[in-house]
């Protein structure tokens, strides 16, 4: 090899390694307990027990985190992961709990007596010497058990080919469909009716029709909604499952709850309300709602948000001029509150959102905090706010860190929000096409003010125009509190007189 080959080869190894060490120094934080973000922040690692939300805002900053749910999920190291790793749970019958799941560690099970791991990442086992002891009981109960099932299948078959032999007891159990479909629910609920002067079997008994149609056209969401709430017995699973004939299975739902407590026929009820004919729900409150134009309060905007002079734009700034600090200000997350707020009354506003691929848009009380780190500040995710979310064409409906993932049809560049503060009804609507959304059902302890928070993009709560009927009635809420300051200050004056 020639001397300047060997020169020119010497040459770009070198530059190879600069630019390779180069780029590692860039892409490492000098703390073991930072990583670099896509923004070239580094971040501090969430710790042990939380899980990974965002990155942070800041070179040096925490990233943001939530904490693990404890019982069910952990996470034992500081990490930038968005999900908490799930608990173990322990085989009950060669296991048992040693240590309960925490935040920051699994469950730990130990084996029971007779049993033992072949290798610590295995299973408990049966142990060589008690092996012989156990095998010949386990047959027997097999054996027992077989019987019993077969014994239990013949006697079933007797008593669905002899009707005289059913009892009261086997209605819960009957899938046989009368003449009249709703015959035998309506004559459990006129029993219940004599028994109990609950308001529950007076509306069951009104909407029966209504309830049996809903059942049939969607028996097992009905079934995994109510499960969730108020723990439905496995068996009625099982039975709804083997019943092929779909008037028949929601027959058998239908006695199910009537045979239950008063409490599982009120949350049916106001499942299968909460849930019938969305849009004309949506069609009933616009028409008889009043539109508004709510303005957006800047003292409470993140540094991050531009608020437009006429208050109706939030626009989210990479390199914001700075901004003086206020106590109603958010500090971490890029979110912002209306002036006005709502106590009473039908409301609606749109908000044109355009393309924008990560943004809110919700409602929430004053008292949500605002200086936290943690994600209890961010919109959806406390008890004292809701929102509607998009991100990345996925949509989710967020309250109390609850989410219930969305099917939209077309991606809505005006989302429209309507409120019903008397009735707690909150919902969600695609402004364009007038496409139900989501809706929410919530007991509303304080006025509700109009929030969003948006990301690389902006968000435009459109004006009213052209017509005095459609003026935001929050206006109303001020005249109130002056009214009540009003009444507050004749006390003060009646008592030094």
């Amino acid at each position: 090899m020639q001397p300047k080959q060997v020169t020119a080869m010497a040459l770009i190894s070198g530059i190879i390694f600069l630019t390779f060490i180069s780029m590692v120094e860039h892409n490492e934080c000098e703390d073991k307990g930072q990583y670099r973000s896509v923004k070239g922040f580094c971040c501090y690692l969430c710790p042990a027990g939380e899980r990974w939300v965002d990155d942070c805002i800041s070179d040096g900053d925490q990233s943001f985190c939530t904490s693990c749910m404890r019982g069910k999920s952990y996470m034992e190291i500081a990490n930038r992961d968005p999900q908490c790793k799930k608990c173990s749970t322990c085989n009950i019958i060669y296991e048992d709990v040693q240590q309960d799941c925490t935040v920051t560690s699994d469950t730990v099970c130990q084996c029971k007596d007779g049993y033992s791991r072949p290798h610590p990442s295995q299973p408990c086992g049966v142990t060589s010497n008690t092996e012989k002891n156990i095998i010949i009981p386990t047959g027997i109960v097999i054996f027992i058990v077989l019987v019993a099932v077969v014994a239990l299948l013949i006697y079933r078959k007797k008593k669905c080919l002899d009707p005289s032999e059913t009892s009261e007891a086997l209605l819960l159990l009957s899938v046989e469909v009368q003449n009249d479909v709703l015959e035998e629910p309506r004559m459990l609920i006129e029993k219940r009716m004599k028994s109990s002067d609950a308001e529950v079997w007076r509306q069951f008994h009104e909407l029966l029709q209504e309830v049996y149609k809903s059942i049939s056209e969607n028996t097992f969401y009905f079934l995994y909604e109510m499960d969730k709430k108020y723990t439905i017995d496995k068996y009625v699973y099982w039975k709804a499952y083997e019943n092929t004939d779909i008037s028949a299975r929601a027959i058998f739902i239908l006695n199910y709850f009537i045979n239950a407590d008063e409490t599982k026929c009120q949350g049916l009820l106001e499942m299968i309300l909460a849930g019938q004919n969305k849009q004309t729900q949506l069609q009933t409150l616009l028409d008889s709602a009043v539109k508004c134009s709510p303005t957006l309060n800047p003292n409470t905007a993140h540094k991050e948000l531009n608020i437009s002079d006429d208050g109706k734009t939030a626009k989210w700034l990479e390199s914001p001029p700075e901004k003086p600090d206020h106590p109603d200000r958010f500090k971490y997350w890029s979110q912002v509150l209306s002036s006005e707020s709502f106590s009473e009354g039908c409301h609606f506003w749109v908000v044109n959102v355009g393309d924008v691929e990560n943004l809110r848009v919700g409602v929430s009380y004053q008292s949500i905090l605002r200086k936290q780190l943690d994600s209890a500040c961010l919109m959806g995710f406390n008890s004292r706010s809701w929102c509607l979310w998009k991100y990345e064409n996925k949509y989710k409906a967020w309250h109390d860190q609850q989410s219930t993932e969305l099917e939209v049809g077309e991606h809505p560049r005006r989302i429209g929000v309507g409120l019903d503060f008397d009735k707690r009804v909150l919902l969600f609507y695609n402004a364009d096409s007038n496409e139900h959304l989501h809706t929410f059902y919530a007991h509303f302890s304080e006025p509700l003010h109009v929030a969003l928070w948006v990301w690389d993009g902006k968000l435009t709560i459109e004006p009213v125009h052209n017509d005095n009927r459609l003026i935001c009635s929050s206006l109303n809420n001020v005249s109130m509190e002056n009214n009540q300051q009003n009444k507050i200050a004749m006390q003060l004056l009646l008592e030094k007189s």
